[in-house]
């Protein structure tokens, strides 16, 4: 009997362990919205990455499980979309929440592209990874001294420099014309005033045909610019694996690589008609296993369910989103020039940041340059220098920040130590807003009646507005 129990306890534990993502299996199931994430915006593909593994441990972080945050950023003042509350620096702050890891992908570059103390970042070599990752430690990205040491050392262990040089996946699929094929199977590029009846009738085929072998509705009409099959798709597709973007849906990423659509569905284990979220990585050559779903898109948020109820999300209130990715525009956003004096003289209610934030010069840099300056103790009339060589003139420079401080090497226990540090992981909370039921509370974050009346010690199904619920152990 003990021994069954011991087996037991060991599947359990196994099986605990197994459910966990690994770094790698985490870097090959992101690594094409990073590359596509490089091309639209300019962060290199192994920062993306990096910070990725890190802030979200793998995702496996409860940010990046209940809200698609894989990259831990707070809601600060200008953000108007989901939110999540979580314990980090202190109780109940507040985080952004994504509808998919591609939106939390896309925020994590314009975050770096509209903030001024990354703007430089984007003037360096693209292939500079290091110069990115001390950039963003002494940017403030992270508090911890070692943040930058530690983002190089995952780049170097799994290799991510190579993402850096990715083309744009999906560019070495070519558009076809009249004689190509896709994936072995003869194609053509549908054009202006071409209908389904004219292609049929000049390849000696009949219409259902070309609606079969293309998945076209009988009321659908074939676009000019589109690709279109002259003979039958194959079972597998001309490429192992697509990240899909927003905009994409099952037929667009079928006809794009030859794949027939009903064995699209199959191989990724979906239910014919669903839609995958952007972000999620199909299979199109070998069957996906079981325990590795795809998330599936859905018209309106789960929380929005119940017919009956007029829920209206106020952080949910978005602009419309183009669904092209535009890729026309890479760097930083919103830059603004700054006229810099040599000199500041403090006055009342400022403090460090203050003063560099109006002027965009880094706090650090501020301290380099004046020896004598103490920022928890600054006086009126203070005289602080804001460029160096106005320090220099005076022989006030402590010392030059445009090289990083030489380091202790870290070790693979300090190394681990820093990344649950950073990764935000304490309990999840939900506050109660005016239309939320615990049914549409526990479809938002997937978790059952039974654990949030467990969780908060609920009797009834009874809340309140500005209730506060841990949604999470």
């Amino acid at each position: 009997m003990k021994s069954i129990f011991t087996i037991l306890l060991v599947l359990n534990i196994a099986t605990a362990f197994a459910q966990k993502q690994t770094p790698q299996a985490y870097i090959a199931k992101y690594k094409d919205l990073a590359v596509i994430e490089m091309h639209r915006s300019g962060v290199p593909a192994s920062i993306t990455l990096s910070q990725g593994v890190l802030e979200s441990n793998s995702g496996n972080s409860r940010l990046a499980k209940f809200a698609n945050n894989h990259f831990g950023i707070k809601c600060k003042g200008s953000w108007t979309g989901n939110v999540i509350y979580a314990d980090d620096d202190a109780a109940d702050e507040c985080f952004r929440a994504y509808e998919s890891v591609l939106e939390s992908y896309k925020d994590h570059s314009d975050f770096l592209r509209k903030n001024w103390r990354y703007h430089s970042l984007f003037e360096l070599d693209p292939k500079d990874f290091k110069g990115w990752c001390h950039g963003l430690r002494k940017a403030g990205y992270a508090t911890n001294p070692q943040y930058g040491n530690i983002l190089i050392r995952l780049i170097d262990r799994y290799e991510l420099h190579q993402y850096d040089l990715e083309k744009l996946p999906g560019t070495d699929v070519p558009t076809p014309t009249v004689g190509e094929t896709v994936n072995g199977v003869l194609v053509k590029t549908a054009e202006a005033g071409e209908t389904v009846g004219t292609i049929a009738a000049a390849n000696a085929v009949k219409d259902r045909h070309i609606r079969k072998w293309n998945d076209l509705p009988a009321d659908a009409e074939i676009k000019a610019g589109e690709t279109v099959y002259l003979k039958p798709k194959r079972r597998r597709g001309a490429k192992e694996k697509h990240t899909v973007t927003k905009g994409e849906d099952m037929r667009v990423i079928s006809q794009q690589y030859g794949i027939k659509l009903k064995q699209l569905y199959k191989k990724n284990r979906m239910e014919i008609g669903s839609e995958p979220k952007a972000g999620e990585v199909l299979y199109m050559q070998k069957k996906r296993s079981k325990s590795d779903s795809v998330a599936v898109a859905e018209s309106r948020p789960q929380w929005k369910e119940d017919k009956q109820e007029a829920f209206i999300n106020p952080h949910s209130l978005k602009k419309d989103v183009v669904n092209k990715i535009d890729f026309s525009s890479p760097g930083a956003l919103n830059k603004k020039e700054v006229v810099v004096p040599d000199f500041y003289f403090v006055k009342k209610g400022d403090n460090i940041y203050r003063i560099a934030e109006q002027y965009r010069v880094m706090e650090e840099d501020i301290l380099n340059w004046n020896k004598d300056l103490n920022p928890s103790v600054m006086s009126i009339g203070q005289k602080i220098y804001l460029n160096k060589e106005a320090a220099e003139a005076a022989n006030t420079v402590v010392k030059t920040s445009d090289q990083p401080v030489p380091q202790k090497p870290v070790s693979d226990q300090e190394a681990e130590k820093i990344k649950e540090e950073i990764t935000v992981n304490g309990p999840v909370t939900h506050i109660v807003i005016k239309g939320d039921t615990l049914y549409n509370i526990c479809k938002r974050y997937n978790i059952s009646v039974a654990e949030i009346k467990e969780w908060n010690q609920l009797v009834e199904a009874t809340i309140n507005l500005g209730q506060k619920l841990h949604v999470s152990k």
